[in-house]
Protein backbone atom coordinates (compact mmCIF):
# COMPACT_ATOMS: atom_id res chain seq x y z
CA UNK A 1 0.00 0.00 0.00
CA UNK A 2 1.33 3.43 -0.98
CA UNK A 3 1.74 6.03 1.68
CA UNK A 4 0.21 9.49 1.49
CA UNK A 5 3.28 11.48 0.27
CA UNK A 6 3.81 9.04 -2.61
CA UNK A 7 0.17 9.42 -3.68
CA UNK A 8 0.48 13.21 -3.60
CA UNK A 9 3.70 13.05 -5.61
CA UNK A 10 1.99 10.85 -8.22
CA UNK A 11 -0.96 13.29 -8.53
CA UNK A 12 1.41 16.27 -8.77
CA UNK A 13 3.52 14.64 -11.51
CA UNK A 14 0.40 13.59 -13.46
CA UNK A 15 -1.05 17.10 -13.36
CA UNK A 16 2.30 18.63 -14.34
CA UNK A 17 2.54 16.31 -17.35
CA UNK A 18 -0.98 17.17 -18.47
CA UNK A 19 -0.31 20.90 -18.23
CA UNK A 20 3.10 20.64 -19.91
CA UNK A 21 1.77 18.52 -22.78
CA UNK A 22 -1.26 20.69 -23.53
CA UNK A 23 -0.70 22.64 -26.73
CA UNK A 24 -2.79 25.35 -28.31
CA UNK A 25 -4.89 24.21 -31.25
CA UNK A 26 -3.17 24.49 -34.62
CA UNK A 27 -4.55 27.39 -36.62
CA UNK A 28 -5.77 25.87 -39.86
CA UNK A 29 -8.38 27.00 -42.40
CA UNK A 30 -11.24 25.24 -40.61
CA UNK A 31 -10.43 26.78 -37.21
CA UNK A 32 -9.79 30.23 -38.72
CA UNK A 33 -13.17 30.13 -40.49
CA UNK A 34 -14.88 29.11 -37.25
CA UNK A 35 -13.20 31.93 -35.28
CA UNK A 36 -13.92 34.65 -37.84
CA UNK A 37 -17.50 33.48 -38.42
CA UNK A 38 -18.21 33.50 -34.68
CA UNK A 39 -16.88 37.06 -34.45
CA UNK A 40 -18.90 38.34 -37.39
CA UNK A 41 -22.22 40.04 -36.78
CA UNK A 42 -24.75 40.29 -39.58
CA UNK A 43 -23.13 42.50 -42.16
CA UNK A 44 -23.56 43.82 -45.64
CA UNK A 45 -24.81 46.92 -47.37
CA UNK A 46 -27.15 48.97 -45.18
CA UNK A 47 -29.56 51.77 -46.01
CA UNK A 48 -31.34 54.32 -43.86
CA UNK A 49 -35.11 54.43 -44.01
CA UNK A 50 -37.65 56.80 -42.50
CA UNK A 51 -40.02 54.78 -40.33
CA UNK A 52 -42.77 57.34 -39.84
CA UNK A 53 -44.52 60.02 -41.88
CA UNK A 54 -46.72 62.38 -39.88
CA UNK A 55 -48.14 63.92 -43.09
CA UNK A 56 -49.10 60.83 -45.09
CA UNK A 57 -52.88 61.28 -45.00
CA UNK A 58 -55.40 64.09 -44.97
CA UNK A 59 -55.90 67.20 -47.09
CA UNK A 60 -52.20 68.11 -47.30
CA UNK A 61 -50.83 64.57 -47.71
CA UNK A 62 -47.19 64.38 -48.74
CA UNK A 63 -44.37 61.87 -48.60
CA UNK A 64 -44.85 58.12 -48.53
CA UNK A 65 -47.84 56.17 -47.27
CA UNK A 66 -48.62 52.51 -46.54
CA UNK A 67 -49.28 51.74 -50.23
CA UNK A 68 -45.71 52.78 -51.07
CA UNK A 69 -44.31 50.29 -48.53
CA UNK A 70 -46.63 47.41 -49.49
CA UNK A 71 -43.73 45.30 -50.86
CA UNK A 72 -42.07 45.36 -47.41
CA UNK A 73 -45.39 44.52 -45.74
CA UNK A 74 -45.94 41.62 -48.17
CA UNK A 75 -42.39 40.37 -47.46
CA UNK A 76 -43.23 40.28 -43.75
CA UNK A 77 -40.47 42.59 -42.52
CA UNK A 78 -42.72 45.48 -41.43
CA UNK A 79 -46.32 46.29 -40.76
CA UNK A 80 -47.69 49.72 -41.66
CA UNK A 81 -49.95 51.40 -39.09
CA UNK A 82 -52.02 54.57 -39.13
CA UNK A 83 -51.29 57.09 -36.40
CA UNK A 84 -53.62 59.94 -35.49
CA UNK A 85 -55.44 61.85 -38.20
CA UNK A 86 -52.70 62.08 -40.78
CA UNK A 87 -49.71 59.92 -39.90
CA UNK A 88 -48.44 56.45 -40.73
CA UNK A 89 -45.52 54.52 -39.28
CA UNK A 90 -43.68 51.28 -39.90
CA UNK A 91 -43.37 48.68 -37.17
CA UNK A 92 -40.70 45.99 -37.61
CA UNK A 93 -41.77 42.35 -37.39
CA UNK A 94 -39.51 39.68 -35.87
CA UNK A 95 -38.01 39.02 -39.31
CA UNK A 96 -37.56 42.77 -39.86
CA UNK A 97 -35.87 43.24 -36.48
CA UNK A 98 -33.23 40.69 -37.56
CA UNK A 99 -32.33 43.06 -40.43
CA UNK A 100 -32.22 46.13 -38.20
CA UNK A 101 -28.68 47.44 -37.61
CA UNK A 102 -28.45 49.24 -34.30
CA UNK A 103 -31.43 51.01 -32.80
CA UNK A 104 -33.81 53.37 -34.60
CA UNK A 105 -33.21 57.05 -33.86
CA UNK A 106 -35.05 60.33 -34.11
CA UNK A 107 -37.97 62.00 -32.35
CA UNK A 108 -41.79 62.03 -32.50
CA UNK A 109 -41.77 63.89 -35.82
CA UNK A 110 -39.14 61.94 -37.72
CA UNK A 111 -37.81 58.48 -36.94
CA UNK A 112 -35.13 56.65 -38.90
CA UNK A 113 -33.66 53.18 -38.92
CA UNK A 114 -30.66 51.52 -40.55
CA UNK A 115 -31.52 48.21 -42.19
CA UNK A 116 -29.58 45.52 -44.02
CA UNK A 117 -30.39 45.66 -47.75
CA UNK A 118 -27.80 43.22 -49.12
CA UNK A 119 -26.48 40.51 -46.78
CA UNK A 120 -22.84 39.48 -46.78
CA UNK A 121 -21.20 36.28 -45.54
CA UNK A 122 -17.75 34.72 -45.32
CA UNK A 123 -17.08 32.45 -48.28
CA UNK A 124 -13.73 30.88 -47.40
CA UNK A 125 -10.23 31.37 -46.00
CA UNK A 126 -7.79 32.52 -48.69
CA UNK A 127 -4.54 32.29 -46.71
CA UNK A 128 -3.04 32.26 -43.23
CA UNK A 129 0.23 34.15 -42.72
CA UNK A 130 1.83 33.11 -39.44
CA UNK A 131 3.64 36.20 -38.05
CA UNK A 132 4.95 34.26 -35.04
CA UNK A 133 3.78 31.41 -32.79
CA UNK A 134 1.07 33.54 -31.20
CA UNK A 135 -0.02 35.83 -34.05
CA UNK A 136 -1.40 35.25 -37.54
CA UNK A 137 -2.92 37.34 -40.32
CA UNK A 138 -5.87 35.60 -41.96
CA UNK A 139 -7.03 36.64 -45.42
CA UNK A 140 -10.59 35.61 -46.16
CA UNK A 141 -13.20 36.30 -48.81
CA UNK A 142 -16.65 37.78 -48.30
CA UNK A 143 -19.51 37.73 -50.78
CA UNK A 144 -22.83 39.49 -50.97
CA UNK A 145 -25.01 36.40 -50.92
CA UNK A 146 -28.62 37.65 -50.99
CA UNK A 147 -30.82 40.70 -51.23
CA UNK A 148 -33.20 41.43 -48.37
CA UNK A 149 -36.69 42.85 -48.96
CA UNK A 150 -35.25 46.33 -48.31
CA UNK A 151 -33.08 46.19 -51.46
CA UNK A 152 -34.54 48.18 -54.33
CA UNK A 153 -33.93 47.67 -58.05
CA UNK A 154 -31.15 50.29 -58.11
CA UNK A 155 -29.18 48.41 -55.45
CA UNK A 156 -29.73 45.13 -57.27
CA UNK A 157 -28.24 46.68 -60.43
CA UNK A 158 -25.24 48.13 -58.58
CA UNK A 159 -24.38 45.36 -56.10
CA UNK A 160 -23.85 41.98 -57.74
CA UNK A 161 -24.18 38.78 -55.76
CA UNK A 162 -21.42 36.16 -55.35
CA UNK A 163 -18.52 38.48 -56.20
CA UNK A 164 -15.67 37.81 -53.75
CA UNK A 165 -14.04 40.60 -51.76
CA UNK A 166 -10.87 39.92 -49.78
CA UNK A 167 -10.63 41.04 -46.14
CA UNK A 168 -8.03 40.59 -43.42
CA UNK A 169 -8.22 39.69 -39.74
CA UNK A 170 -5.51 39.58 -37.11
CA UNK A 171 -5.77 36.50 -34.90
CA UNK A 172 -3.74 36.15 -31.69
CA UNK A 173 -3.16 33.32 -29.25
CA UNK A 174 -4.26 34.22 -25.70
CA UNK A 175 -4.42 31.63 -22.93
CA UNK A 176 -4.09 28.77 -25.45
CA UNK A 177 -7.06 30.04 -27.45
CA UNK A 178 -7.04 31.78 -30.83
CA UNK A 179 -9.02 35.06 -30.82
CA UNK A 180 -9.66 37.84 -33.33
CA UNK A 181 -7.64 40.87 -32.25
CA UNK A 182 -9.79 43.98 -31.95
Amino acid sequence: MLNHPVKLLFVFISCSLLIACHKAPVLDNKLALKIISAQQTPSGYTISIVTNNPNARGDNARGWNCNDKQAWVDAGVVSCKKAGRSGVYLKFTTEGKALLMGKPWGDDILRNARVLAVAQSIQDIVSIEQVDKSHAIVNYSLIYDHYTPFANSQLKNIIRLNVAQTKQASIVLKDNEWLVEQ
